[in-house]
């Protein structure tokens, strides 16, 4: 009795032993460091590249970029797609077996109550301005509120077929569906949830590889594998924890030490990782950029001469190799390089001019013809900036550069820089607000277009028209060349119109473009498939741990 006593009491001992989950340690959870926080978790209100990377680890839109660039049915939640003759209806067939975290079919519904949601004037979302370069069918007239929301150009034709109708057609449609902007929303799960919609991991659904599971601001973001993700079994990863990390040396400090997997580095910081397995460059779409505020009270931010003394009074090159050197481009155009091509496949940087310079004696005499036409000798204006690390991909010491360079070279010229944290310089910036004088800021493309540039930040009224500038001849140009415009379907003189368009608003210096981000990226050498995209966000998805 005693011995069968002890076999069973062992037994019960060695089951609960093997019983055990599997220790967190052997968990594949990829480690990241992001500089900056996130602003928001709404994707119909999210404007900022931070927000969009954590929407799109959790979020799935109708298409995808794949590890090519190349945007193909099957890629997120469309199925296929049909396209008319007149390239003005799309019909798209949604995956049946798609579902979001709380177990609820992914529906047509979802993209249409999202889009209505986007473009409802009754909340004002800066990004609808989407809606309208996607062209959906009376998204100005929505916007404007002089039609309902329900008169937009998507509607369920049951539920797993979505149809699209456009006023013109768009050649980057497809690849504009990558756009979190256009992200579904479960219209129950939303409406039950109320204002605290997407203040945390309770309120937000996921339907794409990982779920949010935990959200400390200005901290820590955590992701886990999402189950119920149709493609669960090919995700082999368990989970991402980012951590919002603004000063670059802890960044380095953790890498080195081993709590993180993947980083950015920058400046004298990259040097110890040149030529290691680890150092992955990276070339990204955003360009930074100094606008030039039309509202400004202050005389001199209005005049062509002071702003193209500016723009010549300080060495790009130099902040891009000595500050920055991660691998980012000095911007010699407000469109950026690998963004769009010609016809015969011509970068649009290598066929437009190239802009400004570092040349103290231009810049001295552009100053002395502001001085005459302004009728002062001195100048003082301020220069808003957002903090370091908070603003993802300001060159540390850049404003600090750019002051000692202009105050040097423009003699009479006081910079004043104004740090704030990103968030309030973005909405300082607002075309409704528009409190400062000059700013460093950054724009990311949203489509393959010089449009993204030319149009979303300068064409009058527009959501983010920093500058607060109105041309009418500029505007005239880039209706041309919009889609639906004269010359929209004359490839040949389209082109030659955008260079025109970029070089009318660069030769009064309207807006002085900066650098183009490069990412100089340390990863581990265990870690492979992140995809990187000059268009679209970080892909996780297919990353691996060995």
């Amino acid at each position: 009795m005693k011995k069968l006593l002890l076999l069973i009491l062992a037994s019960l001992l060695f089951v609960g032993c093997s019983a055990e989950p599997a220790p967190e340690e052997t968990k594949k959870v990829l480690r990241v460091a992001f500089g900056g926080d996130v602003l928001s978790l709404d994707s119909t209100v999210a404007t900022d590249g931070v927000s969009f990377e954590v929407l799109t680890a959790f979020t799935e839109g109708l298409v995808e970029y794949d590890a090519n660039d190349a945007t193909l049915p099957g890629s997120g939640a469309a199925e296929s797609w049909t396209v008319s003759d007149d390239g003005l209806e799309y019909v798209f067939s949604l995956k049946k077996d798609a579902v979001w975290s709380n177990g609820d079919p992914v529906t047509a519904n979802d993209f249409v109550f999202a889009w209505r949601r986007l473009v409802d004037p009754a909340l004002a979302n800066e990004y609808s301005l989407m809606a309208q370069n996607a062209k959906l069918v009376n998204a100005d007239a929505v916007i404007a509120g002089t039609l309902p929301v329900e008169e937009l150009g998507v509607e369920a034709v049951d539920d797993y077929t979505l149809k699209v109708s456009l006023e013109t057609p768009v050649p980057w449609f497809i690849p504009l569906m990558t756009f979190p902007s256009f992200f579904p929303m479960n219209e129950k799960f939303v409406t039950e949830a109320g204002d605290n919609y997407a203040t945390g991991p309770d309120f937000l659904l996921s339907n794409s590889a990982f779920v949010l599971t935990e959200w400390v601001q200005g901290s820590q973001i955590v992701l886990a594998k999402n189950d119920k993700y149709y493609d669960a079994d090919k995700i082999a990863i368990d989970g991402i924890e980012i951590s919002i990390i603004a000063d670059p040396q802890t960044v380095k400090l953790q890498y080195d030490q081993g709590n993180l997997d993947v980083a950015a580095m920058s400046g004298d910081l990259v040097t110890g990782y040149v030529g290691t397995d680890d150092f992955v460059p990276i070339r990204k779409g955003y360009t930074w950029f100094m606008p030039f505020n039309q509202k400004s009270d202050n005389a001199a931010v209005l005049n062509e001469n002071f702003r193209l003394a500016l723009a010549w009074a300080f060495d790009r090159e130099f902040i891009v190799n000595e500050k920055l050197n991660d691998g980012s481009i000095v911007a010699d155009g407000f469109v950026p390089r690998g963004l769009a091509a010609s016809v015969d496949g011509v970068d649009f940087r290598d066929a437009a001019p190239k802009y400004f310079g570092y040349d103290p004696v231009k810049a001295l005499e552009y100053w002395e013809a502001a001085k005459a036409e302004l009728g002062v000798d001195t100048v003082t204006f301020e220069l808003l900036v957002g903090t370091p690390g908070d603003d993802s991909g300001l060159a540390a010491g850049a404003p600090e550069y750019i002051k000692a360079e202009v105050e040097k070279n423009l003699p009479g010229v006081t910079v004043e820089i104004k740090t704030v944290l990103k968030k309030e310089r973005l909405d300082l910036m607002k075309p409704a607000r528009a409190e400062y004088d000059v700013a460093l800021t950054r724009w990311g493309p949203d489509y393959a277009d010089p449009l993204t540039y030319l149009q979303d930040l300068l064409v009058t009224g527009s959501n983010y028209n920093y500058n607060n500038w109105s041309d009418p001849v500029y505007d005239a140009m880039v209706a041309e060349v919009a889609p639906g415009g004269a010359l929209s379907t004359d490839l040949d003189a389209r082109w030659a119109k955008l260079i025109e368009v970029e070089a009318y608003a660069l030769d009064t210096a309207i807006v002085v473009p900066l650098w183009q981000t490069g990412s100089a990226m340390v990863i581990k050498p265990n870690v492979k498939g992140i995809e990187y995209h000059v268009l679209g966000m970080t892909n996780y998805k297919r990353a691996t741990i060995d």
